[in-house]
């Protein structure tokens, strides 16, 4: 059988990172000459899939477990009760899963699908794998091997194709040229976003414009930390709509010094790539259409500055790309080294570790960037991917013209000379008042309960106070805010220091509408954190539980949810008299229940 057959791959994917997993992996079935499409989950006709023989599923997961906005409808399909249990004997799958162990319902949505296609009589061709975002070694620890092993099994039915290679093997996704112009490039202001109004689909509560009102520092010129509140005004007549919990997502932009190591690379090297030039990006594969916002006139520098993602660190993909361009022997057997599973230890210390950005490794591997070309670059970059930020603010508040958003600037030190800088925090730093932000509002994690009487538990350090900023004002627009009912747990440092909000807050429990405990951790010589003051008011949180309240946690994810899971546990136990192990029983219950909601980050 020369001709493979079909193979689809199909995905679940919320900010894009399996999205781009997934068509990499499509781009491997090409080059084993399969044919079939790269597509959401909800852009596949369903009913076609009792016909397919051969899947792949790459599916993110988003909020408390749930599947991408993507995957909604054909999952509400899967779980139709009057699908046959055989409906999809035909099909042998695999289900790769996207995911962060930090959060509870790790890999969740990867799970439950893999689940639900075998009740319905689909045969896995290996077991799921489930990548993990905190693994040193990033998504590519559990994907490349997966992916290795997936198509092993693929030669038991089709035994002529070749895999062995086909990781490493570059297939362009689109046909991208340059259209030359030789007027000088000037730039006035800010450039036009590439995706406005392109990227916006039905999931979305809605599409905006805004311009920055505010960019306020909450933290203390001394503090190490730089806290922004922002607030962001419509920008023409468009009506906000969101409720307390809903996050505003953002794509960043690259700074400009950035952009510009990027063209001086160009012309170090002779590379005819000018920040003026415009581009011409064409269909190369039938099944990989050209997206909708790439189909208009861009220029070279609205790419570099909005598209492609100058700070990420380089996978270990992006050497075996650079090997297969480079013409330097030393350089070239670099990067074969650093793309192999013996050389993941050299690239976790050449790359991961020190946070090394894809621009200081073209500059390390300067003769290999010398043979860069658009088709390449357009594979090297990963693209910028949208960033979401909890709103802090009620849209009662501004009667729907406004949003605010509380953002922590992220600037730290590696080994590297440079301060790594977050792309979007230092983005939204540098606005100034009166500069256009695109973005879309989507519902949030969490979901707070309509009756006022139902007391809540709060937590939130740091920026984790924005969602529960949003509903004290909503609550206070109301006037239904009442300190009996609504308890906030505030972590920062020092008070005089990083206290966000610190006069609002105070103002709403002298007016006896909160109730308020705060961990200034290093404002004594014993550290104490948020769990301190749960384990602290013990009885009264009891109380509360016992009572049906509802308790929220929002931060950091590495290990302040456990810990305040721990100090709920003991609580519970020593207030109640019941075991550790039937005090850790009711914790998930309440999870199940939703009694207790986590958005960390």
């Amino acid at each position: 059988m020369s001709d493979p057959g079909r193979l689809i791959v199909l995905y679940g994917s919320q900010t894009f990172t399996a999205q781009e997993a997934a068509e990499r992996i499509w781009r491997m079935t090409k080059v084993l000459g399969f044919r079939g499409p790269v597509q959401a989950l909800d852009d596949y006709p369903i009913s076609r899939l009792i016909q397919e023989d051969f899947a792949i599923f790459v599916v993110a997961t988003t909020g408390q477990g749930d599947e991408p906005d993507n995957m909604k409808r054909f999952w509400k399909f899967l779980l139709r009760r009057n699908l046959p249990s055989n409906s999809l004997a035909r099909l042998k799958y695999g289900v790769l899963g996207f995911g962060d162990s930090s959060y509870t319902k790790f890999n969740f949505a990867a799970k439950k699908l893999h689940k639900r296609l075998t009740q319905l009589g689909a045969t896995p061709l290996l077991d799921i794998g489930l990548c993990d975002y905190q693994h040193d070694l990033g998504n590519d620890a559990v994907m490349a091997p997966w992916i290795k092993d997936y198509f092993s099994k693929l030669r038991l039915y089709y035994p002529q194709i070749q895999a062995e290679n086909v990781q490493n093997t570059f297939v362009p996704r689109w046909k991208v040229s340059l259209i030359k112009d030789e007027r000088e490039f000037v730039l006035n202001g800010i450039s036009k976003d590439i995706y406005f109004d392109k990227t916006v689909n039905d999931s979305y509560l809605g599409a905006c414009l805004l311009e920055v009102e505010k960019n306020e520092r909450t933290t203390d010129e001394t503090h190490f930390q730089d806290v922004r509140l922002m607030s962001l005004r419509s920008a023409g007549d468009t009506e906000l709509h969101y409720k307390p919990g809903d996050v505003f997502n953002i794509r960043p932009r690259n700074s400009r010094d950035d952009v510009a190591d990027l063209f001086s690379i160009f012309e170090e090297h002779n590379i005819d790539i000018k920040p003026h030039y415009k581009l011409l990006v064409e269909e190369y594969h039938q099944d990989m259409p050209v997206p909708e916002f790439l189909q208009r006139e861009l220029t070279v520098f609205e790419i570099a500055e909005q598209y492609w993602d100058l700070k990420c660190y380089p996978t270990q993909y992006v050497f075996s790309l650079l090997a297969q361009v480079s013409e330097d022997t030393l350089e070239r057997n670099k990067c074969i080294e650093l793309s192999t599973a013996e050389g993941q230890e050299d690239w976790l210390n050449y790359c991961r570790r020190p946070r090394r950005t894809i621009l200081e490794v073209l500059h390390d591997f300067h003769k290999s960037a010398s043979k860069l070309t658009l088709p390449v670059l357009f594979e090297l970059f990963s693209t910028i991917k949208p960033r979401s930020y909890s709103i802090a603010s009620s849209c009662l508040r501004s009667r729907g013209r406004s949003l605010d958003i509380l953002v922590a600037v992220v600037q730290y030190y590696s080994k590297m000379k440079k301060p790594r800088l977050g792309l979007a925090s230092n983005w939204l730093r540098s606005l100034q008042l009166g500069d256009k932000v695109y973005g879309w509002i989507k519902q949030g994690t969490f979901v707070f309960p309509d009756d006022v009487s139902i007391p809540h538990i709060l937590i939130g350090p740091g920026t984790g106070f924005a969602p529960f900023r949003s509903l004290l004002q909503e609550r206070e627009s109301h006037n239904t805010l009442d300190q009996r009912t609504m308890h906030l747990v505030f972590g920062c440092r020092y008070r005089e220091k990083d206290f966000h909000c610190r006069t609002e807050l105070e103002r709403l429990v002298a007016e006896d509408k909160l109730s308020l405990y705060c961990a200034f951790s290093r404002d004594q010589e014993n550290k104490v954190y948020v769990q301190h003051k749960i384990t602290e008011h013990g009885e009264l949180f009891w109380h509360l539980i016992n009572n049906q309240a509802h308790i929220y946690i929002a931060g950091n994810a590495k290990n302040m949810p456990d810990n305040v899971r721990e100090a709920l546990r003991d609580v519970i136990a020593n207030y109640s008299g019941c075991s550790v192990d039937d005090a850790q029983y009711m914790i998930k219950t309440m999870e199940d229940l939703g009694r207790l909601q986590v958005e960390a980050w």
